[in-house]
């Protein structure tokens, strides 16, 4: 019998009998020159659950941890065991600090979050490195109450000429409504149908000003938010019946001039669509448009692309992940809008379909924005 190995009396036939270990990695040669019965192996699996095991992924390793209680305290204490030296001075000198996700990519900070996740068959946990929030130069404004509004379309009459672009509803949707309507609790307004004409669009837009009372700022929005998901050709969104619709039109319903009640709130526009004919690569993957044109140069936008002008962008919904992922993990620090534009960038291009995507930002602010969780009144 191996070295640290226990005898447990099980019921079964006495060639039957089991033996446990402290790790259970080095139980698995044992157990399979060991004939057991199930009943041998749920014992096993009592054992390993209230031994509270769990697997942390430090940078590429894949650590097995013990803790002694469900708590997120025993979480970091064990999280900080399996750093090396060079990580604790990281934390010094880069300014960064620890935080904690699950395997998806989910926030850890309670005790809840850390008993939910025993709940798994294998909980796992990982380690990301955040930056403490930067000196930064100039005037911010901070949205707490944003309006986002969000023009979604993936379903197109033509095939043809336009393919559906599944990933706009089954992801994109998902990881925007995550983000700013689960998360940072903000109002988020999109379009029902996957379909959408032209003039659909146009009296989306009108009906939700109106209903919406943005001509007085009823509802004392501090930002606007406006996500644009589908094919792109020449400056426009493509709608459903093929009719296109200019972006710079989209726009200007927002400028200083048509709501003058948001002349000096911020005005953000994330666009992912395809801006042009170009392929960075040999094989085409489902596109997302022909081309597309800059925006005006109105006060306040801070307007942001997928792609840069000329190149076409693959139906993969990266941007909206990246931009969930990212603001999700550094907003509660108070970290700049603008900074964590830099770290989506990077965020895409661990991607190994990154060559698909180049985020462009145009910026008429004068400002850095910061995000802020709305608060119940």
């Amino acid at each position: 019998m191996p070295d640290g190995l226990s005898v447990l009396s099980i019921n079964a036939e006495p060639i039957e009998t089991v033996a446990v270990a402290t790790d259970y990695s080095s139980v698995l040669h044992f157990l399979s020159v060991v004939r057991i019965t199930d009943a041998d192996i749920s014992l096993l699996d009592k054992r390993k659950k209230e031994e509270l095991i769990a697997y942390l992924i430090v940078d590429e390793r894949k650590e097995l941890i013990r803790m002694k209680e469900l708590t997120f305290e025993e979480l970091l204490r064990q999280s900080h065991n399996c750093l090396e030296l060079r990580h604790f001075q990281e934390m010094k000198n880069g300014r960064l600090r620890l935080e904690l996700v699950n395997i998806v990519d989910d926030i850890i900070e309670s005790d809840e979050d850390v008993k939910k996740e025993f709940e798994n068959e294998e909980p796992t946990f990982k380690i990301i490195w955040t930056s403490f929030q930067q000196t930064i130069i100039g005037k911010t404004k901070t949205i707490k109450n944003a309006l986002v509004i969000m023009i979604a379309i993936s379903e197109y009459i033509d095939n043809t000429t336009w393919c559906n672009l599944p990933n706009v509803k089954e992801k994109d949707i998902t990881n925007f409504k995550q983000l700013f309507e689960q998360e940072l609790k903000y109002d988020v307004v999109c379009n029902q149908s996957s379909k959408m004409t032209k003039q659909d669009v146009q009296s989306f837009l009108i009906k939700l000003i109106a209903n919406s009372e943005l001509h007085e700022n009823t509802h004392k929005y501090d930002g606007l938010i406006i996500i644009i998901c589908g094919h792109g050709d020449d400056g426009n969104i493509v709608a459903s019946d093929g009719k296109l619709v200019s972006i710079d039109k989209i726009q200007s319903s927002f400028n200083c001039s048509e709501l003058e009640s948001f002349k000096d709130l911020p005005k953000i526009f994330i666009i992912d669509a395809c801006r042009g004919e170009n392929i960075p690569k040999s094989y085409e993957p489902i596109m997302r448009g022909k081309e597309s044109l800059c925006g005006h140069q109105d006060d306040g936008f801070l307007i942001i692309w997928s792609t840069t002008k000329g190149h076409k962008v693959a139906d993969l919904s990266l941007l909206s992940k990246s931009v969930n992922k990212v603001v999700t993990s550094k907003y509660k620090i108070g970290y700049p809008f603008k900074q964590m534009l830099q770290d989506i960038r990077t965020d895409i291009r661990s991607n190994k379909s990154s060559e698909w995507y180049c985020v462009e930002s145009q910026d008429t602010t004068d400002y850095d924005i910061i995000f802020q969780q709305r608060t119940s009144v």
